[in-house]
């Protein structure tokens, strides 16, 4: 007889090995997760802050242009122009950024490339963040 198989339906079932990973890494471990990474005021400090960042983004909107210069790397014009809520892209991009980085600094054994990683998700964060104050005091009506 065939065993009838069940169709998943949009759900992701991880591996056996995945799941062996994630219980022998973090599963057991959610404390360590966090007691190992490096800088942790630091990184704690630019989640806050990038969150902050948001959070003024949205509600600043009724004083921004409908319509605010983001991608200055484009050819002037219309390229570069983009709605005034696109202001949160910078510090969301520098949070993945830095969940990324957490997540790979707990399995690397390297305390130097531990350490590169945090600074690189910190700066990624400070860099976001200038952006984002320097494009709304630039075209701000306050």
């Amino acid at each position: 007889m065939k065993k009838k198989q069940k169709k998943s339906q949009g759900a992701y079932f991880p591996s056996k090995s995945v799941k062996k990973l994630w219980d022998e890494k973090i599963g057991k471990n959610k404390e360590i997760l966090v007691e190992n990474i490096p800088f942790k005021d630091f990184v704690g400090l630019a989640f806050l802050i990038n969150i902050i960042v948001i959070a003024l983004v949205v509600l600043i909107q009724r004083f921004l242009p409908p319509r605010i210069p983001l991608f200055y790397g484009l050819p002037e014009g219309e390229e570069q122009l983009v709605s005034s809520l696109s202001l949160i892209i910078p510090s969301l991009a520098s949070l993945i950024i830095m969940i990324m980085n957490i997540i790979l600094s707990y399995f690397l054994k390297n305390e130097f490339l531990k350490k590169f990683l945090i600074i690189t998700a910190i700066g990624a964060g400070l860099f976001s963040t200038i952006t984002t104050i320097k494009i709304v005091s630039l075209v701000g009506s306050f």
